[in-house]
């Protein structure tokens, strides 16, 4: 997991996964699922960009967490444009540092992804 916080709330979800977790500041060593934010209005951080550009080819899915009571209008806004602009897999949008339902929606992909993997290497 890696995370992409500013408030905390990102960093907060990627670590309640119990899965090894780290900053989009950090060298990433494998693939990883994403946890990001809203920028301004909707927009896509700059940081998140960065990180997206130097290692998009090991980002198998992403998570945009957001604030839908303060800001209803552009709450995930960044979920859209990062699909459009780079073609990554959203997996969901979360509120503040997420839900169960939330985990549980992540652990899902990554179990269906190793499954993905394994019936590809075996064929």
């Amino acid at each position: 997991m890696v995370y992409d916080s500013l408030t905390g709330l990102g960093k907060k979800f990627a670590n309640s996964l119990g899965l090894p977790s780290q900053s989009v500041w950090k060298k990433l060593e494998g693939p990883c699922i994403l946890v990001s934010r809203n920028s301004g209005a909707g927009q896509i951080p700059w940081t998140t960009k960065r990180f997206i550009k130097k290692y998009e080819h090991l980002i198998k899915g992403f998570v945009i967490n957001g604030n839908q009571k303060r800001y209803p209008r552009t709450f995930c806004g960044a979920t859209d444009k990062i699909v459009e602009q780079y073609d990554l897999r959203h997996i969901r949008n979360i509120e503040g540092s997420g839900t169960e339902e939330d985990r549980q929606t992540v652990k899902d992909f990554l179990e269906q992804l190793q499954t993905d993997e394994s019936s590809h290497k075996s064929n």
